[in-house]
């Protein structure tokens, strides 16, 4: 009897069932049968949880709300947006995702992807698509692994791919729940781990099989360098094609690669996401010097906006495409990162 509550015990505490040691488990997507090693829990609590959640960090931010500027620019028509935050949120966003598609598509972009970073918004780009009236503008829905989704969870990620109208694209690592932040911070709050003692859960390569057996599209999420170049190379070993390094160097609480750790993974097929914030910064030119150095063909420009205060998406892109260009890049190379790279990234055509 002791032995059984220990297993349910175990079983409670994981993101997912999992098998026994030596137990066979049937593979989700090929019915092969393979001997896996018990999973460990992605998610870890922390005793006591006096921080609460992530979300509390940012629910002081106040800021006061951006003025829409009518930015417009030939390269912002056509553009995607990868990394679009929308509201309702737990914190202050200032346009909800219904909002930010009719900016979108006044200012002529091609599309966004939503991003949330505690819930999936595939079932809201399915309704964003129906009831917008956004005629033509492609929306799509991301997931990203964090603790309100139970962490590295493969049947979220069946769910969402799932999804009626199958516009589920991105699966983004853990962000602001990942181990990493967490204990860069040092908070005391559950978060998510992808990795033990140097090693990959078992967990996060079944995701990353679900991701190739879906088509989607791979985000690294705020994990370590490390665990970065460990998924991208699992990733890669899949024949996963379709990778975003998420805003490499943003802060040190997010993934802060080298230079020559970013090459690796620009070698495993992976591009690197530079979002609008970065461009506005004071270390601006340093990024000016990363696209220099990885070579626009490796670049994905994003906005990464939605907080109240910071520009709308539309105005964002804008923004960067005229800072860029002041920067010396290139129409065609302008064209590369915010048209047809980011609809490469999501298995789109590109023309």
């Amino acid at each position: 009897m002791k032995r059984f509550r220990n297993i349910a015990i175990l079983l409670a505490a994981s993101s997912l069932p999992f098998s026994l040691g030596g137990e066979a488990t049937a593979s989700p997507v090929s019915q092969e049968v393979r001997f896996a090693p018990v999973k460990m829990p992605s998610v870890m609590l922390a005793t006591p949880n006096v921080d609460l959640d992530a979300w509390q960090n940012f629910k002081s931010r106040n800021g006061q709300p951006s003025v829409d500027q009518h930015l417009t620019d030939p390269i912002l028509t056509g553009a995607i947006d990868l990394h679009a935050h929308y509201g309702p949120d737990t914190y202050h966003r200032q346009w909800d995702a219904f909002e930010i598609a009719r900016l979108a598509k006044e200012r002529g972009m091609r599309g966004l992807v939503l991003k949330s970073h505690w819930t999936e918004s595939a079932t809201l780009a399915n309704l964003i698509r129906k009831y917008g009236n956004v005629p033509g503008l492609e929306v799509f829905g991301g997931l990203v692994l964090n603790t309100t989704v139970g962490g590295i969870n493969p049947q979220a990620v069946r769910f969402f791919a799932e999804v009626e109208g199958k516009y589920a694209k991105i699966v983004w690592m853990p962000t602001h729940d990942s181990e990493h932040e967490v204990k860069f911070r040092k908070e005391k709050r559950p978060y998510v781990r992808v990795s033990v003692d140097g090693h990959l859960l078992p967990q996060v390569l079944e995701v990353l099989d679900l991701i190739k057996h879906y088509d989607l599209t791979l985000a690294t999420g705020h994990v370590t360098a490390k665990e970065m170049l460990q998924i991208v190379s699992a990733a890669h070993q899949r024949g996963i094609t379709r990778i975003i390094i998420t805003h490499p160097n943003l802060g040190p609480m997010f993934t802060s690669p080298s230079t020559d750790e970013m090459r690796q993974a620009v070698a495993m097929n992976a591009y690197v996401e530079v979002v609008s914030s970065e461009l506005r910064r004071d270390q601006k030119e340093s990024f000016v010097q990363l696209i220099r150095t990885l070579g626009p063909a490796h670049i994905v420009v994003a906005t990464d906006s939605g907080i109240t205060g910071t520009p709308n998406h539309p105005d964002a892109l804008a923004q960067s495409i005229a800072f860029l260009r002041s920067s010396g890049f290139t129409e065609n190379e302008l064209d590369l990162m915010f048209r047809k790279n980011p609809a490469r990234v999501l298995g789109l055509p590109d023309s």
